[in-house]
């Protein structure tokens, strides 16, 4: 069995309920296990910019860092933009972007090493608009490469939430990958910001306005 397979199978229940995902149903957003989505079901495809990096304690994902002995987080960089354009199947395009994913939880090391994801292409972006995020919020996501065994190819999504300053305790990101198994998602709705993004202990999401 190889690595990154056994990387599949520590969320391997996760997994049965991304079975039916496929690139054709990037522009909706499937609802966590557990329970409906409350936020990220509602889309416009216009122009927007979305930039920043941070990081997430999860689990659980809330607002208080994990003891710094534990390893148990996530820290990542990430960007797109997109000009509100359809391509010909319909689906929001985005025009360019970027993500850097580090998983530091020991449990998820491949290959010796945190579990490291990297965007090969940024393929669709658009403006949520059901959210509580105060200055915006953007369902986007592409194709990734799993660095640690340069596996290529694999579909992502993100959730991604500005909810004002700063940052920290604020703002929300959240990833899938469902050929892995693999997410960092929080779908409480009770806890901020809006779910499934889990909140930001460090760094700062920025949405930026376009004309």
């Amino acid at each position: 069995m190889s690595t990154l397979r056994s990387l599949a199978g520590l969320t391997a229940t996760a997994a049965i309920a991304l079975v039916g995902w496929s690139c054709e149903a990037n522009r909706t957003a499937l609802a966590p296990a557990g329970g409906p989505q409350f936020h990220f079901n509602v889309f416009q495809c216009q122009p927007l910019k979305m930039t920043g990096g941070g990081r997430i304690d999860y689990p659980p994902g809330t607002a208080d860092k994990n003891p710094p002995a534990s390893h148990e987080y996530e820290t990542f960089g990430a960007h797109v933009i997109a000009s509100g354009q359809f391509d010909e199947n319909g689906v929001c395009v985005a025009d360019k972007g970027s993500l850097e994913w580090v998983d530091h939880r020991p449990e998820m090391e491949v290959n010796g090493h945190p579990l490291n994801l990297h965007a090969t292409s940024i393929t669709f972006a658009e403006l949520a608009v059901d959210t509580d995020c105060s200055d915006g919020a953007v369902h986007w996501g592409g194709i990734l490469r799993v660095e640690n065994t340069h596996q290529d190819g694999y579909d992502f999504e993100v959730w991604d939430c500005d909810n004002g300053e700063p940052g920290v305790g604020h703002d929300g990101f959240a990833i899938r990958v469902p050929a892995l198994g693999y997410e960092v998602m929080c779908p409480d709705p009770d806890l901020p910001p809006a779910e499934p993004s889990c909140t930001l202990t460090g760094g700062n999401r920025q949405f930026h306005p376009t004309h």
